[in-house]
């Protein structure tokens, strides 16, 4: 268990006992963020269980000092890359750093892979989400279909990969 920098909390690998929390963070997104595709989310809640249950295995759960589940940070393919599926706090935990601590996880995770640029998009009308991630430099490249701008941030090296080099 890696210990975070924001105090009291810790990230873990994700269980599958993680997928019930999951499916209701998911859920208040999509009623909160895209309520118009609500309906058509839950024709294909199957599927996206199956997405779910697929990248559980590049999934980091932020936990509390007690284990109660704050957020969670979810990576997965799209096409032949890895991409970030989602990032997720507890809404009573927002603004305390959980999300910054989760996308700096994606990004140490997409590091270990050899990645250079991390690429994902961002639901328009996702204003917090978006200021985050502008926050830790990524920037808007375009628009995706249905709504989504297209992120983009070029990884520098980590520590580890420098000293490696340097030896």
């Amino acid at each position: 268990m890696l210990r975070s920098m924001t105090e009291n909390t810790a990230l873990r690998p994700a269980e599958v006992s993680d997928l019930p929390f999951i499916l209701r963070q998911e859920r208040e997104y999509m009623e909160t963020i895209e309520p118009h595709a609500l309906l058509g989310w839950l024709t294909v809640l199957d599927q996206n269980l199956e997405v779910w249950i697929d990248c559980l295995p590049q999934t980091v759960v932020c936990v509390d000092a007690e284990g109660n589940r704050l957020g969670y940070a979810m990576r997965g393919f799209a096409g032949d890359s890895e991409t970030l599926i989602a990032i997720s706090v507890l809404a009573s935990h927002r603004r305390q750093g959980i999300g910054r601590l989760l996308l700096d996880a994606f990004e140490q995770a997409e590091r270990a892979t050899g990645a250079r640029v991390a690429e994902f998009g961002v639901y328009q009308s996702n204003r917090q989400a978006y200021q985050l991630y502008l926050a830790a430099g990524y920037e808007a490249t375009g628009e995706e279909d249905g709504g989504y701008l297209l992120l983009r941030k070029t990884l520098s090296p980590s520590d580890e990969h420098n000293r490696a080099s340097a030896g």
